[in-house]
This record gives C-alpha cells, sequence and structure tokens, in this order.
C-alpha cells in the first residue's frame, strides 16, 4: 500500500507494458525463423543413422573380441563343441560388421552427393542472380540511347568548332594555306634537286679531263722581252744606217 500523497511512478506504470511488449517481439523472431527444409532434414537424419551404426559397430566388434576369447578358452579347456559354438558366433558377429560396414558406406556416400548437390544448387543461384543484375544492367544503358549520346557530343565539337572560327574573324581558309604550304616545301624540293644535280655534273667533267703532266728536268724558258724596249732598238741604228 502506498503512503497518501506518495505519487506513483511511471516507470513502474510501464514495466508490464514494456514486458508484454518483448515478449511479442520473442515471439515474433520465433514464428519468422525459418523453418527447417527436407533436405535439412534428410541430412539430418543420415547423421543420425550414421552416429547410430558407429555405435553398432563398436559394440560388434568388442562381441567378436568376446566369442573369440571364449573360443580359446574353452579349446583350452577341451570342451571342442562350445569352442565350436563361440567360434561360430564370432563368424556370425563378422558377418554383421561387413554389413554394417557397407551401410556405413552408404550413408557417408548419400550425404556426400547431398553436400554436393547443396553446393551446386548454391552456385547455381548465385549465377541466376549474377545473369539478372547483368540483364538489369544492360537494360537501363540501350544501343540507341548510346548512339544519341554519341550523336550529341559529335554536335556539340562541331557547334564549338564553329564558335571558334566565328570569334577568330580572320576569314582564312586552312585548306588553301595548307595546299600553298604543301606547293611551296615541293618547289624547295625541286631546287634542291637542281643543285645536286650541277654540282654532279661539275664534279663528273672534273674528274673526265685527263691533263698531260710536265716532264721533270725540262730548262725554263727564257723570259721574253718587253715590247717597249724591242720597239727602241731599231730607233737607235738607224742614223748609222744613213
Amino acid at each position: 500500500p502506498r503512503a497518501r500523497g506518495e505519487e506513483e511512478n511511471p516507470g513502474e506504470r510501464a514495466k508490464p507494458e514494456e514486458a508484454s511488449a518483448m515478449g511479442s517481439a520473442f515471439s515474433k523472431k520465433s514464428s519468422t525463423k525459418a523453418k527447417p527444409s527436407e533436405v535439412d532434414k534428410a541430412v539430418l537424419s543420415l547423421k543420425t543413422q550414421r552416429r547410430k551404426l558407429a555405435e553398432y559397430q563398436k559394440q560388434v566388434t568388442s562381441k567378436i573380441a568376446e566369442a573369440l576369447e571364449q573360443a580359446q578358452v574353452h579349446v583350452r579347456q577341451g570342451n571342442k563343441q562350445r569352442a565350436t559354438l563361440a567360434l561360430k558366433q564370432k563368424r556370425i558377429l563378422q558377418t554383421r560388421l561387413g554389413e554394417i560396414d557397407g551401410y556405413l558406406v552408404n550413408v557417408e556416400e548419400t550425404l556426400c552427393n547431398l553436400d554436393a548437390a547443396r553446393q551446386n544448387n548454391k552456385v547455381f543461384e548465385a549465377l541466376r542472380e549474377g545473369g539478372a543484375a547483368l540483364k538489369e544492367v544492360q537494360s537501363r544503358v540501350s544501343v540507341s540511347a548510346l548512339q544519341d549520346l554519341v550523336d550529341d557530343a559529335e554536335r556539340a565539337k562541331e557547334h564549338e568548332r564553329e564558335v571558334n572560327a566565328i570569334l577568330q574573324g580572320d576569314g582564312v581558309d586552312l585548306a588553301e594555306v595548307e595546299g600553298e604550304l604543301e606547293q611551296l616545301e615541293r618547289e624547295c624540293e625541286d631546287e634542291k634537286a637542281l643543285e645536286l644535280g650541277s654540282e654532279a655534273a661539275a664534279t663528273e667533267e672534273e674528274e673526265g679531263l685527263d691533263l698531260p703532266s710536265v716532264p721533270a728536268g725540262l730548262p725554263k724558258p727564257e723570259r721574253e722581252p718587253e715590247r717597249g724596249a724591242a720597239r727602241e732598238e731599231p730607233r737607235g741604228t738607224e742614223p748609222l744606217l744613213a
């Protein structure tokens, strides 16, 4: 009982509501938990059977050892009948042990096949999801839209070139300028070819002249008198003749 004037704590009143909310949340989680599939149930059953067969295998192996030991004891005691019965029991248990080994091999093989099938199924699901994702991405980019994008880019480039030509305003045809430049280059090459041809012809003429060599030991020619002195000598002899 609360005293008069004591206020009730709102947190205490909320506790039952919180507990009910938490309980409903846990119940939802437990209800939304995925149920085991038929494959999971089959794998669990096979594993349980494998465990039981392994335990039974140990029991049979122990009984075979006991039967052999009893046969040895009866042989030492000279009781052939009981020894024979023990050996027969051992043979029956050995046959049963072989059957158990076969069961275990079959169970293991089935488990391996199931595991391989589950892995293959996972790979198939991953490939299918990847193919669907690839188709979705490819559907977003169509060939026509891509061609339109390329055409728009080309038109934008052409527009840019026209704008640049207008802004330059020189009115010069680049094709004509390039043609004139090529003509000048050809003329220069022709002039160089002519110069090289003339130089080669001059060199061949010089090499073709075969001048005689001056023989050694010849006397040097006397120097001829000057023309003025030859004319003065007759003038001096004329009075003698008179």
